[in-house]
């Protein structure tokens, strides 16, 4: 063909030509192709109806398009026409395919239109009796073919039924356009089939804050795959219910409630949208409250729908139980005597059903009301720490202040000072030597003053040597309503060191006899008190040290005969470290020597048995603190026959 004839032919051509959406013939039926939109890799096939022998076909033919995007002034004339009738468009976009002929001016145009891929949208769920149903949402296709993945053949029909059982199958939906293959792919759910939907569940209801028009509740709830569930409440009743929402996730928030004057019941519809039935949840009814504060008590009350499931009310104080479950529907109100001056309260109760679901109603709190005189301290703490006396006790409600007061050696009470917590210091004093007693009054947040609380008596430990032991005594502890269940004896080294396990004493005890013994020079003894009561109190005495000085006794004769008695002149000592004994003749003649306390002279010298008579002995004794014992005598050596 002449290039400028082609030319020509060919700008006529576009300037007649307009596409045609949607039509897979021709404008002029000379030509048509099975597809004029898909998704992109688009595969289209020409056939040539008039079947002329010379036409040729422009896949893309906008670059000589002047008004197109396409349009390249350097590929006019277009040189790429083809005889081939099948051609592939892989990527998106709206092309022009143009037949050329090369006898007159003949030819038509199809606008071919290819699309991206992408997911149809669709809610795939269950339906009853083994059914499933597909909710197409998806604008983007013209059409939609499903495969419900038991072998039957793909299908335009939203609703499948399955044979029984409990097989899972991958459901499989595929959009495509009119006038187009189905090419866009398609998007796999899993789905098994049940005979009855399984319902959701409401575990909680809980209610967020209760004013009149801005109130919120909580609905907690548990919801099952591929079922359509819908939200729906009831005001003042378990009737009447309406549509709110469709639930997702495991909670959702209800806004712009009257929940002070309202309460509102909640349930979970299934929907089987095969057949436009519905099946329910539990229901849960929300719980209101309210707390009034009276003189010496709080009133709580609520209020909330009582289903059939009803099970128990279960009241809080503080985060804490209150009381036994209620499980008698109609009382709906309980009375807190146990309420201190100025001390925030706070209530919450729960409304618990058989099926397992529980409303909460809002925490509510209150400043509690008293005027009646406050308790006074029946457990006061008098414990000595070195030269202070510490007293503590337990208070539960706030004070605005307390005063301590003092006896010394049961002398008249007197003021000592004052503070708004425990403990109380009471320093500079000799609890070794003197008795001290104390009791606490305190004044309420209210400005109304206690009672004198119980009288506290530190215990004051003393010692004495009693023979060869030491002897311990101490004043009885007072200052717990209960009582003192007993005692025990801390023994320590010089260091502080328990030197034995506390000695356990009963609690009408009042003494103890500690033998001295050589292992403890030096001993440390405290004692410890211990009230009748699960979580007992404790208290501590003041600490007496007693330093046992270095001992030495001495016989004044032995028997050297061999009899087993009183054979050898031996020193005997207490807390002895260093020793020496020297024995002399009356003519200062040194007869024996040793450094050992535990060997003595056997009258032996130079191999003989000396003399019947009297000898001289010098001992020196030392301590572990250094401190020396010296003792001169005479010793007699008596001689008796075997």
């Amino acid at each position: 063909m002449n290039r400028s004839l082609f030319h020509i032919i060919w700008l006529l051509l576009f300037g007649l030509s307009q596409p045609c959406w949607g039509q897979v013939v021709s404008p002029l039926g000379r030509f048509q192709v099975d597809f004029a939109k898909g998704c992109a890799p688009l595969t289209v096939n020409v056939t040539d109806i008039l079947l002329d022998p010379t036409a040729q076909y422009l896949y893309d033919a906008d670059t000589c398009v002047s008004s197109s995007p396409k349009y390249n002034p350097a590929l006019c004339p277009p040189t790429s026409a083809t005889t081939n009738t099948t051609y592939t468009y892989t990527q998106p976009g709206t092309y022009s395919l143009v037949q050329v002929i090369s006898t007159g001016v003949r030819g038509d145009t199809i606008v071919i239109e290819v699309l991206p891929s992408q997911p149809p949208e669709f809610h795939l769920t269950l339906c009853n009796n083994y059914g499933a149903h597909v909710n197409i949402i998806d604008t983007y296709y013209d059409r939609f073919l499903i495969d419900y993945g038991d072998g039957s053949p793909p299908t335009a029909a939203i609703t499948h039924n399955y044979p029984p059982g409990n097989t899972s199958y991958p459901v499989t939906v595929s959009g495509y356009f009119n006038n187009g293959p189905v090419n866009c792919g398609g998007v796999t759910t899993m789905i098994t089939p049940a005979n009855t939907l399984p319902p959701a569940i409401i575990s909680q209801v809980t209610v967020l804050n209760q004013v009149p028009n801005s109130g919120q509740i909580q609905v907690d709830y548990q919801l099952s795959p591929n079922v359509r569930y819908i939200l729906q409440s009831s005001s003042n009743g378990t009737t009447s219910f309406k549509n709110i929402e469709i639930p997702t996730g495991t909670s959702r928030t209800i806004m712009n409630l009257n929940t002070l004057d309202s309460t509102y019941c909640y349930r979970i519809a299934a929907r089987d949208r095969c057949s436009g039935t519905e099946t329910y949840s539990n229901t849960v009814c929300s719980t209101s409250i309210e707390v009034l504060a009276q003189d010496g008590q709080n009133q709580v009350n609520w209020n909330t729908v009582v289903t059939p499931e009803f099970n128990r009310y279960e009241v809080e104080k503080d985060d804490a139980p209150f009381g036994s479950p209620i499980n008698i529907s109609t009382i709906q109100g309980v009375t807190d005597t146990n309420v201190e001056c100025n001390v925030v309260y706070c209530y919450r109760v729960t409304t618990v059903n058989n099926d397992g679901g529980r409303s909460v109603s809002l925490k509510r709190c209150v400043n509690g009301i008293n005027n009646a005189p406050p308790a006074k301290i029946d457990f006061l703490n008098a414990t000595v720490d070195g030269g202070s006396i510490v007293l503590d006790w337990n208070l539960s409600a706030p004070i605005n202040f307390y005063r301590v007061f003092r006896s010394t050696n049961n002398g008249p009470f007197e003021a000592i000072g004052q503070g708004t917590a425990p403990p109380f210091i009471d320093p500079n004093l000799r609890p070794q030597i003197n008795n001290y007693c104390y009791y606490v009054v305190y004044q309420n947040a209210c400005g109304i003053q206690s009672e004198p609380s119980i009288t506290a008596c530190a215990m004051k430990l003393t010692g004495s040597i009693e023979n060869k032991d030491y002897l311990l005594d101490w004043t009885p502890y007072s200052g717990w309503a209960t009582g003192v269940l007993g005692y025990q004896l801390e023994i320590m080294d010089e260091n502080g060191t328990l030197v034995v396990p506390p000695i356990n004493i009963a609690g009408n005890i009042n003494s103890y006899l500690d033998p001295i013994t050589q292992n403890r020079q030096t001993s440390q003894y405290r004692i410890v008190a211990t009230s009748v009561d699960p979580t007992p109190f404790r208290s501590y005495s003041n600490i007496v040290r007693v330093d046992h000085p270095l001992q030495i006794f001495v016989p004044n004769s032995f028997t050297p005969n061999n009899d087993g008695l009183n054979d050898t002149f031996t020193a005997k000592g207490l807390f002895i470290k260093e020793y020496t004994m020297e024995i002399y003749s009356r003519w200062g003649e040194l007869l024996f020597h040793t450094s050992d306390v535990e060997q003595g002279w056997d009258g032996i010298y130079k191999g003989s048995l000396s003399t019947e008579g009297t000898y001289a002995f010098k001992i020196s004794a030392t301590d572990s603190k250094g401190r020396v014992v010296v003792k001169n005598g005479t010793v007699h050596l008596l001689r008796k026959d075997y």
